[in-house]
């Protein structure tokens, strides 16, 4: 279940965000917070159903038509196929008159998910 970004979510944020490789280093993953939150980027959590645990996080940039996921991440006893599936089909029922983008990153997990969604 998508839960949107409060800031007694923090520490549950900073913990995902540092799960990614390219934030680990120099504990970027705080910055990474900073900037999504001064550019009013939506920022959501992924609740597992069955033991209301946070397992992952996902930050997005709104375009007119478009919603780009650029961040992704999971727990990494949570990362499987229908976990990342399910937080997509989340967003994409947030905005479902815009097409999900990815970054250099993320892009293949987004075509991997439309493939599946086809």
């Amino acid at each position: 279940m998508l839960v949107r970004y409060r800031k007694d979510y923090q520490k549950i944020a900073f913990g995902l965000l540092s799960l990614l490789k390219n934030l680990r280093k120099d504990n970027r993953f705080m910055e990474e917070l900073d900037w999504a939150l001064a550019n009013d980027w939506p920022i959501f959590l992924w609740k597992n159903m069955d033991d209301g645990h946070f397992i992952g996080i996902v930050i997005l940039e709104i375009g007119d038509y478009y919603v780009l996921v650029r961040r992704l991440s999971f727990t990494p006893s949570e990362r499987s196929g229908h976990n990342i599936f399910s937080l997509l089909n989340g967003v994409h029922d947030q905005y479902p008159h815009k097409r999900l983008v990815g970054t250099l990153t993320t892009q293949p997990i987004i075509s991997m998910w439309e493939r599946n969604n086809e």
